[in-house]
């Protein structure tokens, strides 16, 4: 027999799984001009009078519970009595074989939205999602069948929902903007709030705007995928790369350390023998002179940057990564989409000779993949060799800290 407390939480729950919100959204009449006053509305909700049933006192429960279901039900009527201005009880007679017949409540009965809504201490709330409905559908009738399916999209951002409306407004008078969030000219708001709120906008913004004002492409929020999707310009990845043969100097300005945007690179269509990629600056700025070569590097697992272009893709490449199991899975990310990318001191030739320079990976940050299909068989019995600390535990030998000499004598 649960208490009128515990009652009173199964009753919020439901209203927090938004229940009731669903409800009202699904038979409120959405085709007059507007919903107009929030109180007309109090009696459209389909579950209403609310009847939230009690569970049933059994004959065994009478007969060896009996004070038990005496003082139950003398809570009831006491905590009804103090709240009977939002719900009544409902009565039964039960005749019961072993006391005959007894009147036991089964029932909680609320009349109203706004009753249960002030049990709850949610009839504020309750008004202002009404309101907010009311303003939405009128703005935006495509927006109806979303948030009939999906209530809580509005209750979890009332607080910010007109500044949502605000910047729906925007895009739909202004698709596809190709300006910076910096710029873009909606009152009442500012970048911030456009880059804390992009997962509630680009849900909003899918519904309302026409097919041809997204790019459909750009499903995710990362990497810029918002101002890529809603077509915005945005800060755009950096490359920066030494140009290792004094020769090629020419076609860049006589500049051999460069750094430049993604867009800008792509379009440098270098013309190059190798590219030799590494993690770490401080091997890019002192890699030694190569012939008909470039070097790019401190890019990490942002290596994905490189994968649209084009003119790489006509080189011979080389990655040098760290050899621990990080350094593997930046690589086999890498050649999914270079497929013609070859490791550079990642063997465990280069290993060994460097064992005085072994270190170790952190417990948890080890890559978790037992098996990374795009590593050849050398490559992948080194990385399972390091996952199963064949050679020490939690094996690591940074690129470096291979000596200088031994990679000059890789090199040439």
């Amino acid at each position: 027999m649960k208490s009128p407390q515990q009652i009173k939480q199964l009753i919020l729950k439901k209203w927090q799984s938004y229940f009731f919100h669903k409800d009202w959204l699904q038979n409120v009449s959405f085709s007059t001009e507007s919903l107009t006053k929030i109180d007309e509305h109090l009696e459209i909700n389909a579950i209403f009078p609310y009847l939230l049933k009690l569970e049933k006192i059994t004959d065994k429960q009478m007969l060896h519970q009996f004070s038990e279901v005496t003082n139950w039900i003398e809570q009831l009527k006491v905590y009804q009595a103090k709240h009977s201005q939002y719900f009544s009880l409902n009565w039964q007679e039960v005749n019961f074989r072993s006391l005959g017949k007894q009147k036991i409540p089964c029932a909680i009965i609320f009349d109203n939205i706004e009753c249960l809504a002030r049990f709850l201490g949610g009839w504020q709330q309750w008004q202002s999602f009404t309101a907010q409905t009311e303003i939405t559908v009128n703005q935006f009738p495509l927006l109806i069948p979303y948030l009939q399916q999906r209530p809580a999209e509005l209750m979890q951002n009332l607080a910010v929902w007109p500044q949502l409306l605000s910047v729906c407004q925007y895009f739909i008078a202004n698709p596809k903007p190709n300006c910076y969030l910096r710029e873009l000219s909606i009152t009442g708001i500012d970048t911030k709030f456009i880059g804390l709120n992009k997962g509630i906008l680009k849900k909003l913004l899918d519904q309302i705007l026409a097919a041809d004002a997204i790019n459909k492409e750009f499903e995710k929020l990362t990497e810029q995928g918002f101002e890529k999707r809603f077509g915005l310009k945005f800060s755009q990845p950096r490359i920066r790369f030494r140009v290792l043969d004094q020769s090629m100097t020419a076609d860049l300005g006589g500049f051999t350390d460069l750094e430049v945007n993604i867009d800008d690179f792509a379009k440098l269509e270098i013309l190059c023998d190798k590219v030799y990629i590494t993690e770490n600056k401080t091997n890019g700025l002192a890699f030694p002179q190569v012939n008909n070569a470039i070097v790019i590097f401190g890019l990490g697992y942002g290596i994905s940057v490189l994968k649209n272009i084009a003119w790489l893709k006509q080189c011979r490449l080389y990655y040098w990564g760290d050899i621990d199991t990080h350094g593997f899975a930046i690589l086999a990310q890498a050649r999914s989409y270079l497929p013609k990318l070859k490791s550079f001191l990642m063997d465990e030739t280069t290993l060994l000779i460097c064992k005085e320079y072994w270190g170790q990976e952190s417990v948890d940050k080890r890559h978790q993949a037992e098996h990374l299909p795009q590593l050849t068989t050398q490559e992948q019995k080194l990385y399972q060799q390091l996952k199963s600390d064949h050679f020490c535990e939690r094996l690591r030998l940074e690129q470096e800290r291979i000596p200088f000499e031994y990679w000059q004598q890789e090199l040439y």
